[in-house]
Protein backbone atom coordinates (compact mmCIF):
# COMPACT_ATOMS: atom_id res chain seq x y z
CA UNK A 1 0.00 0.00 0.00
CA UNK A 2 1.39 3.32 -1.11
CA UNK A 3 2.10 5.50 1.91
CA UNK A 4 0.94 9.00 0.83
CA UNK A 5 0.81 10.48 4.40
CA UNK A 6 4.50 9.59 5.34
CA UNK A 7 5.67 11.44 1.91
CA UNK A 8 3.68 14.06 2.23
CA UNK A 9 5.37 14.35 5.46
CA UNK A 10 8.71 14.00 4.18
CA UNK A 11 8.16 16.35 1.22
CA UNK A 12 6.62 18.94 3.78
CA UNK A 13 3.90 18.96 1.14
CA UNK A 14 -0.02 18.17 1.71
CA UNK A 15 -0.88 14.94 1.27
CA UNK A 16 -4.03 15.62 -1.34
CA UNK A 17 -1.48 16.94 -3.68
CA UNK A 18 1.30 14.97 -3.38
CA UNK A 19 -1.30 12.22 -4.58
CA UNK A 20 -2.13 13.63 -7.58
CA UNK A 21 1.18 14.89 -9.17
CA UNK A 22 2.55 11.56 -8.18
CA UNK A 23 -0.32 9.99 -9.92
CA UNK A 24 -0.15 11.53 -13.07
CA UNK A 25 3.82 12.10 -13.25
CA UNK A 26 3.54 8.35 -12.38
CA UNK A 27 1.45 7.56 -15.35
CA UNK A 28 3.20 9.88 -17.85
CA UNK A 29 6.51 8.27 -16.75
CA UNK A 30 5.56 4.76 -16.91
CA UNK A 31 6.52 3.99 -13.10
CA UNK A 32 4.62 2.58 -10.77
CA UNK A 33 3.43 4.97 -7.45
CA UNK A 34 6.12 3.50 -5.33
CA UNK A 35 8.97 4.01 -7.50
CA UNK A 36 7.88 7.44 -8.08
CA UNK A 37 7.74 8.49 -4.35
CA UNK A 38 10.89 6.44 -2.91
CA UNK A 39 12.94 8.94 -6.10
CA UNK A 40 11.52 11.73 -4.67
CA UNK A 41 12.29 10.76 -1.16
CA UNK A 42 15.83 10.08 -1.82
CA UNK A 43 16.21 12.91 -3.93
CA UNK A 44 16.87 11.19 -7.23
CA UNK A 45 15.12 11.81 -10.79
CA UNK A 46 12.30 9.19 -11.33
CA UNK A 47 13.61 6.09 -13.05
CA UNK A 48 12.61 6.05 -16.92
CA UNK A 49 10.78 3.57 -18.07
CA UNK A 50 11.62 1.10 -20.57
CA UNK A 51 10.79 2.20 -24.16
CA UNK A 52 8.01 -0.08 -25.87
CA UNK A 53 8.98 -2.19 -28.81
CA UNK A 54 7.86 -0.12 -31.55
CA UNK A 55 4.99 -1.87 -34.07
CA UNK A 56 4.99 -2.17 -37.51
CA UNK A 57 2.58 -0.79 -39.41
CA UNK A 58 0.38 -2.27 -41.93
CA UNK A 59 2.95 -2.20 -44.42
CA UNK A 60 5.65 -3.55 -42.38
CA UNK A 61 8.02 -0.45 -41.64
CA UNK A 62 8.41 -0.02 -37.65
CA UNK A 63 5.99 2.71 -36.01
CA UNK A 64 8.11 5.87 -35.31
CA UNK A 65 9.30 5.95 -31.56
CA UNK A 66 7.58 8.75 -29.44
CA UNK A 67 9.41 11.79 -28.42
CA UNK A 68 11.13 11.74 -25.07
CA UNK A 69 9.67 12.76 -22.42
CA UNK A 70 11.18 15.39 -19.69
CA UNK A 71 10.81 14.34 -15.93
CA UNK A 72 8.28 16.78 -14.99
CA UNK A 73 10.36 18.02 -11.12
CA UNK A 74 9.32 17.31 -7.76
CA UNK A 75 6.90 19.59 -6.56
CA UNK A 76 7.85 23.06 -5.57
CA UNK A 77 7.48 23.13 -2.13
CA UNK A 78 7.01 27.47 -0.49
CA UNK A 79 10.09 28.57 2.07
CA UNK A 80 8.17 30.59 4.89
CA UNK A 81 10.21 32.76 6.43
CA UNK A 82 9.84 32.76 10.38
CA UNK A 83 9.10 35.18 12.23
CA UNK A 84 11.43 37.31 13.71
CA UNK A 85 11.67 36.76 17.88
CA UNK A 86 9.58 39.61 19.82
CA UNK A 87 11.46 40.52 22.81
CA UNK A 88 9.39 40.76 26.12
CA UNK A 89 7.87 43.91 27.44
CA UNK A 90 10.57 45.26 30.48
CA UNK A 91 9.11 47.16 33.20
CA UNK A 92 10.55 50.71 32.96
CA UNK A 93 13.35 51.82 35.22
CA UNK A 94 12.82 54.88 37.61
CA UNK A 95 12.72 57.98 36.57
CA UNK A 96 14.26 60.89 38.02
CA UNK A 97 12.02 64.10 39.05
CA UNK A 98 12.11 67.29 37.54
CA UNK A 99 14.66 69.82 37.92
CA UNK A 100 13.58 73.41 38.63
CA UNK A 101 16.60 76.53 37.22
CA UNK A 102 15.89 79.34 38.65
CA UNK A 103 16.67 82.78 37.27
CA UNK A 104 19.55 84.25 39.68
CA UNK A 105 18.47 87.80 40.82
CA UNK A 106 21.10 90.62 40.64
CA UNK A 107 21.86 92.53 44.18
CA UNK A 108 21.26 95.38 42.11
CA UNK A 109 17.94 94.29 40.54
CA UNK A 110 16.75 93.65 44.62
CA UNK A 111 17.45 96.43 46.10
CA UNK A 112 16.09 98.65 43.63
CA UNK A 113 12.92 96.73 43.74
CA UNK A 114 12.63 97.22 47.73
CA UNK A 115 13.48 100.85 47.36
CA UNK A 116 10.76 101.26 44.53
CA UNK A 117 7.85 99.37 47.80
CA UNK A 118 9.50 101.88 49.69
CA UNK A 119 9.02 105.47 48.43
CA UNK A 120 5.30 104.17 46.58
CA UNK A 121 4.35 103.63 50.08
CA UNK A 122 5.56 106.77 51.88
CA UNK A 123 4.11 108.80 48.87
CA UNK A 124 1.12 106.84 49.56
CA UNK A 125 0.53 107.41 53.52
CA UNK A 126 2.14 110.44 54.13
CA UNK A 127 2.98 112.66 50.82
CA UNK A 128 -0.72 112.45 49.11
CA UNK A 129 -2.64 112.94 52.62
CA UNK A 130 -0.35 116.04 53.34
CA UNK A 131 -1.00 117.70 49.70
CA UNK A 132 -3.31 121.34 50.19
CA UNK A 133 -6.95 120.67 50.50
CA UNK A 134 -9.48 123.33 49.03
CA UNK A 135 -10.28 125.21 52.25
CA UNK A 136 -8.99 128.33 53.78
CA UNK A 137 -5.74 127.35 54.07
CA UNK A 138 -3.47 125.81 57.26
CA UNK A 139 -4.39 125.56 60.87
CA UNK A 140 -1.44 127.86 62.41
CA UNK A 141 -1.26 130.87 64.85
CA UNK A 142 -1.63 132.97 61.96
CA UNK A 143 -5.58 131.70 61.92
CA UNK A 144 -7.08 135.05 63.20
CA UNK A 145 -10.23 134.95 65.81
CA UNK A 146 -12.86 137.43 66.68
CA UNK A 147 -13.13 138.67 70.17
CA UNK A 148 -16.38 136.43 70.06
CA UNK A 149 -14.28 133.49 68.92
CA UNK A 150 -11.83 133.56 71.46
CA UNK A 151 -14.35 134.02 74.35
CA UNK A 152 -15.98 130.81 72.51
CA UNK A 153 -12.47 128.75 73.13
CA UNK A 154 -12.64 129.84 76.49
CA UNK A 155 -15.74 127.95 76.75
CA UNK A 156 -14.69 124.96 74.86
CA UNK A 157 -11.77 124.22 77.22
CA UNK A 158 -13.76 124.74 80.35
CA UNK A 159 -16.46 122.62 79.33
CA UNK A 160 -13.75 119.85 78.71
CA UNK A 161 -14.64 119.71 74.84
CA UNK A 162 -10.90 118.72 74.18
CA UNK A 163 -11.66 115.22 76.09
CA UNK A 164 -13.44 114.30 73.69
CA UNK A 165 -12.56 116.15 69.97
CA UNK A 166 -9.19 116.76 68.61
CA UNK A 167 -8.65 119.58 66.87
CA UNK A 168 -5.57 118.62 64.72
CA UNK A 169 -5.95 117.55 61.12
CA UNK A 170 -2.89 114.24 60.54
CA UNK A 171 -0.94 113.59 57.23
CA UNK A 172 -2.78 110.39 57.07
CA UNK A 173 -4.92 108.80 54.50
CA UNK A 174 -7.74 108.75 57.18
CA UNK A 175 -7.68 112.37 57.84
CA UNK A 176 -7.28 113.55 54.47
CA UNK A 177 -11.09 114.40 53.75
CA UNK A 178 -11.21 116.49 56.87
CA UNK A 179 -9.29 120.03 55.16
CA UNK A 180 -5.56 120.95 55.25
CA UNK A 181 -3.50 119.45 57.99
CA UNK A 182 -2.80 121.37 61.64
CA UNK A 183 0.60 122.74 61.76
CA UNK A 184 2.45 122.64 65.24
CA UNK A 185 2.05 126.24 66.09
CA UNK A 186 -1.40 126.09 65.91
CA UNK A 187 -4.03 128.27 68.05
CA UNK A 188 -6.43 125.52 67.81
CA UNK A 189 -7.11 123.49 70.96
CA UNK A 190 -5.35 119.79 70.10
CA UNK A 191 -7.36 117.89 72.31
CA UNK A 192 -7.06 114.86 74.32
CA UNK A 193 -8.46 111.88 72.31
CA UNK A 194 -10.41 111.59 69.24
CA UNK A 195 -14.15 109.99 70.41
CA UNK A 196 -16.51 112.38 68.37
CA UNK A 197 -15.70 113.84 65.20
CA UNK A 198 -12.31 116.42 64.84
CA UNK A 199 -13.50 119.85 64.98
CA UNK A 200 -10.52 121.67 63.61
CA UNK A 201 -12.09 122.50 60.23
CA UNK A 202 -15.74 122.23 61.14
CA UNK A 203 -16.56 125.54 60.21
CA UNK A 204 -15.39 124.79 56.61
CA UNK A 205 -17.31 121.12 56.49
CA UNK A 206 -20.67 122.55 57.37
CA UNK A 207 -22.55 125.97 57.77
CA UNK A 208 -25.68 124.98 59.52
CA UNK A 209 -25.64 126.87 62.85
CA UNK A 210 -28.98 125.20 63.74
CA UNK A 211 -27.55 121.72 63.39
CA UNK A 212 -24.59 122.81 65.94
CA UNK A 213 -26.84 124.47 68.45
CA UNK A 214 -28.90 121.60 68.46
CA UNK A 215 -26.10 119.02 69.34
CA UNK A 216 -24.35 121.36 71.95
CA UNK A 217 -28.09 121.61 73.42
CA UNK A 218 -28.39 118.02 73.90
CA UNK A 219 -30.06 116.44 70.53
CA UNK A 220 -28.74 112.69 69.39
CA UNK A 221 -25.98 111.15 71.23
CA UNK A 222 -23.96 114.52 72.33
CA UNK A 223 -24.02 115.37 75.93
CA UNK A 224 -25.88 118.53 76.78
CA UNK A 225 -23.78 121.49 78.18
CA UNK A 226 -25.60 122.70 81.06
CA UNK A 227 -25.24 126.45 82.59
CA UNK A 228 -24.24 128.39 79.68
CA UNK A 229 -26.52 131.24 78.86
CA UNK A 230 -27.31 132.42 75.31
CA UNK A 231 -24.37 134.56 75.05
CA UNK A 232 -21.73 131.83 76.03
CA UNK A 233 -23.29 129.22 73.66
CA UNK A 234 -23.41 131.66 70.86
CA UNK A 235 -19.45 132.26 71.19
CA UNK A 236 -18.68 128.63 71.66
CA UNK A 237 -20.97 128.43 68.02
CA UNK A 238 -18.83 131.54 66.76
CA UNK A 239 -15.41 129.67 67.63
CA UNK A 240 -16.62 126.26 66.04
CA UNK A 241 -17.72 128.40 63.07
CA UNK A 242 -14.23 130.35 62.73
CA UNK A 243 -12.51 127.10 62.68
CA UNK A 244 -12.17 126.82 59.19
Amino acid sequence: MTDYAGAANALGVPEAILRRSAEARAKASGITVDELLAAWAGGEAPPAAAPAEPEPDSEGEPAPEPAATTPAAAPATEVVAAPPPVEPPTAPGPVAPPILVGVAQSLGGVLAGAIGILVLSVLLAFVVPSLPQPGTGVRSSLHPFSSSALAGKEIYLEAGCASCHTQLIRNVVADARLGPVTLSDTNLVIGYRRAGPDLAAIGARTDDTAALAALLSGAGNHPTLSGLDQQSLSDLLTYLREST
